[in-house]
């Protein structure tokens, strides 16, 4: 199991933190105690929980318990606010307060995406989440009593407003079914692995897998019910990342583009990057530096 876990770094005075990350990064199956909210601010993401694949648009909230088995596809273009914190935050207020809240209970059992929210209360969450980036960039007077508030305010509005899930599971997590759960992300991980490594050669199905000792008919399935997209699919679009890079950060001709990043040929180079892009490669590369460029 250690294979998977994350152990983020948070502060012991308040387990808490916020970052945001470029989608264009492929993030291995990973899990860990803590609650994690996913906030899409640009383009579309591609990710899964546990066994289920999971498309986000901007604007939407995703909320992942503690435990879930998540990774994110490679989503060009996208960009994620994360915030993850430890339930221990908000124990010392329920003490206090009196309130009988089993805080785990309260994350298994809500809505957890924002698509099944009320609008008004979808609404309320991103200005929070907003508020919490802002307060933790900006760094003013007192910013960390406005940031400690404006996260137990999200609190409090799950409490109040956000509706549960009728779907739930028991709260008590099933030990099987997570074991279940990281044994099919294990699967994946090795897949990724295998793709980040021979991404430039030529690599088929039937291939990759033989290499995971799967027929090509059960790969097929596991793959696509895990992702949401074909493995060629994938493979298609972790290319075009690549070569994306290569595109913006070296000066390179599009033969030697379109074979660093795995492309059988320019041609094929070609039809992929502007039917995934809309534009050329030469196009793309011009468009971010300029008609005048010195770069092949």
């Amino acid at each position: 199991m250690n294979l998977f876990l994350e152990i983020p770094k948070l502060n012991r005075h308040f387990p808490f933190r916020c970052f945001t990350n470029q989608g264009d990064t492929l993030v291995y199956p990973h899990w860990h105690k803590e609650i994690e909210i996913i906030y899409v601010t640009k383009g579309t993401l591609q990710l899964g929980i546990n066994d289920e694949p999971v498309q986000m648009r901007q604007g939407e909230i995703q909320f992942i318990n503690g435990g879930e088995v998540h990774f994110f596809l490679a989503s060009p273009d996208s960009e994620r606010a994360v915030i993850q914190f430890d339930l221990q935050l908000f124990q010392e207020v329920l003490a206090w307060s009196g309130e009988d809240i089993a805080l785990r209970d309260v994350f298994t059992q809500m809505a957890h995406s924002s698509l099944e929210w009320p609008e008004e209360t979808a609404s309320r969450m991103r200005k929070l989440i907003e508020d919490i980036f802002r307060e933790n960039a900006e760094r003013g007077p007192a910013w960390g009593y406005r940031l400690k508030a404006r996260v137990f305010d999200m609190f409090a509005l799950i409490v109040r407003e956000v509706p549960s899930d009728p779907h739930a599971a028991d709260p008590r997590i099933s030990e099987d079914a997570l074991n279940r759960s990281r044994d099919t992300l294990g699967k994946l991980e090795r897949i990724f692995n295998y793709v980040e490594s021979h991404y430039r050669e030529p690599i088929s199905l039937g291939e990759v897998a033989d290499y995971m000792g799967f027929s090509p008919y059960y790969f097929t399935k596991l793959f696509k019910r895990n992702t949401g997209m074909t493995f060629i699919e994938f493979l298609n679009e972790y290319r075009l990342n690549k070569a994306k890079w290569l595109l913006l950060n070296e000066e390179t001709s599009m033969a030697e583009v379109a074979e660093s990043a795995g492309f059988g040929s320019v041609k094929t180079f070609h039809h992929l990057f502007k039917e995934s892009t809309g534009v050329s490669p030469l196009r793309y590369r011009r468009t971010i530096f300029g008609n005048n460029t010195t770069r092949m």
